[in-house]
């Protein structure tokens, strides 16, 4: 369970708040040095254009028909940002643990009416934990548009650190990954729509060309650093439901995976539906996107959201795993990122939201949507309990967690399930403040379809004054405490519905003993009253 990134996501009040990659960091500040301006002399133009951005992809296969880069063609019209004076280009040096994907773009090629343009190049200070952060090209001449973009870049090879699956590989004799992953973009341009295409000439036929934006041709809203906030996949690939049947839940996958595929997709459509069932705030829900592939070296990926859309990315069968089994609550985990969103602010400081909300629906609504048996529901909770009470860094707070980064997954995962435990605990306080008749999915819905129309700028501090007002104290000393502070959480016994009671417990790993908490059923109360509907 891997979160989702946007590191261009700039955070405004009244603005409608996007859905953002939740391992991003810090990435606001990123963004603002990626768009410092060059004291370079004025841009001119030949004549006014409707500014746009438009790529052609080409993947290109080695002598062994397997993909080696994706060349890119590309086009821009219009001009600068307002106060612009030098054409930009930026792409990732590292991101989410992706590593030199600006050195993996190569035969770059810039021209415009005047010819070749030469670009001076700088990167960003490196970020620790594996965030992002970036390779910027200058023009060192005024340019004029349009200006034409050709570059080739290489797959991600094999090996490296772990993290999520953002690099382009190469699987089953197609290529997939994320726009980030590979893309080089510019970065001050006027455009504020970008086309994207797709030449699948390398390819046997039936082949696709999908992305995260649509299947084929597809429109772009928004500044050209949009295209790298999605999902890319080109090639042989198997698809959910067929082709042509019209809906709004697509999956594309490469490779044959231990489980059945189909089965597992049928699963995550159903969920989808109930999801849309049991929110209120997306009205109607998007389309929804599923992309799968099977690697044959590491590092294999993770599962991964972003908006509208996630990836799953994974090696062979591992020894502790069961054939045809699939990993639903990873389905589950990503899939509910379209509804739980996140805070506006640092992503990682903001991420018990985010993250937190999403684990506690993981495993909340599959049992109440009866796709998780009640020992099933049980179990679950006590391996989640179990691996944040017994981590080293269950008290650990959030500047710390973020210094680690991607280096070690127990310690990325403490505000998940710090989060999780939170969220459980509301609920509690919620329901018994109310004798049983709100809960937190009651007192959400507003909130979401606030956020989502943009009335509200949902912070960390917007947040805690709204449970403030309902429940009194001081919410955000409480937020701050254990989100920021790391305070170890244990939430109320009741959190989890009153099916189930919270004990204290001791646990033992590696030697150590720990202080925590484990579930278990409570007697004569039946496993279908564990809810009670809001």
């Amino acid at each position: 369970m891997t979160p989702r990134y946007n590191p261009m996501r700039r955070a405004n009040a009244g603005r409608k708040l996007s859905m953002m990659v939740a391992v991003g960091a810090g990435l606001c500040a990123i963004m603002l040095t990626a768009c410092q301006e060059a004291s370079i002399p004025v841009v001119t133009e030949l004549a006014a254009e409707t500014p746009g951005f438009n790529m052609t992809l080409h993947p290109t296969l080695n002598t062994d028909k397997e993909v080696d880069a994706i060349e890119v063609e590309a086009t821009l019209t219009g001009g600068l940002e307002p106060g612009a004076e030098a054409f930009k280009l930026m792409a990732p040096v590292v991101y989410v643990n992706v590593q030199h994907i600006a050195d993996r773009i190569t035969d770059l090629e810039v021209t415009d009416a005047k010819g070749a343009v030469a670009f001076t190049t700088q990167d960003d200070e490196p970020v620790p934990g594996g965030y992002p952060y970036f390779r910027h090209w200058t023009a060192e001449r005024p340019v004029e548009f349009p200006v034409r973009i050709s570059y080739r870049a290489l797959v991600q090879p094999e090996g490296g650190p772990r993290g999520p699956a953002f690099g382009i590989r190469p699987s089953a004799g197609g290529i997939s990954g994320a726009g980030a992953g590979f893309l080089l973009v510019p970065e001050n341009a006027a455009s504020r729509k970008s086309t994207l295409d797709w030449d699948l000439t390398a390819f046997d036929q039936p082949s696709v060309g999908v992305t995260t934006f649509g299947n084929g041709r597809v429109e772009v809203p928004g500044a050209p650093y949009s295209v790298m906030q999605g999902w890319y996949m080109a090639g042989p690939a198997e698809q959910y439901p067929d082709a042509g049947v019209d809906t709004k839940f697509h999956a594309y996958w490469l490779g044959n995976f231990p489980f059945d595929e189909r089965e597992a997709m049928a699963f995550t459509s159903e969920m989808y539906t109930y999801f849309e069932t049991y929110f209120d705030h997306l009205d109607p829900a998007p389309e929804y996107r599923v992309f799968m592939r099977l690697l044959d070296t590491p590092p294999y990926g993770g599962g991964t959201a972003l908006a509208n859309s996630f990836m799953l990315s994974r090696g062979p069968l591992n020894d502790d795993e069961v054939h045809g089994e699939s990993p639903k609550s990873t389905f589950v985990h990503e899939l509910l990122h379209q509804w739980s969103g996140s805070l506006s602010g640092d992503a990682i400081g903001t991420n018990w939201f985010s993250e937190g909300l999403t684990t506690y629906f993981e495993y909340t609504l599959p049992f109440r949507a009866g796709h998780v048996s009640f020992d099933e529901y049980v179990a679950g909770l006590n391996k989640m309990s179990r691996d944040y009470y017994t981590t080293k860094a269950s008290d650990w707070p959030i500047s710390e967690i973020k210094k680690v980064g991607f280096g070690d997954d127990d310690i990325r995962h403490v505000p998940y399930q710090r989060g999780a435990l939170y969220f459980a605990d509301l609920d509690a306080r919620l329901r018994n403040a109310s004798d049983g008749k709100r809960g937190l999915h009651a007192f959400l819905s507003p909130i979401l379809k606030a956020r989502e129309a943009g009335d509200v700028d949902l912070t960390t501090e917007a947040w805690s004054q709204l449970v403030s007002d309902v429940l009194g104290g001081d919410e955000l000393s409480l937020v701050q405490a254990v989100h920021t502070d790391g305070m170890t959480f244990f939430p109320a016994p009741d959190s989890f519905g009153r099916c189930i009671v919270g004990e204290r417990t001791v646990y033992e790993r590696d030697g150590e003993r720990f202080e925590g908490m484990r579930w278990v059923p409570v007697p004569d109360i039946t496993p279908d009253a564990c809810f009670e509907d809001d």
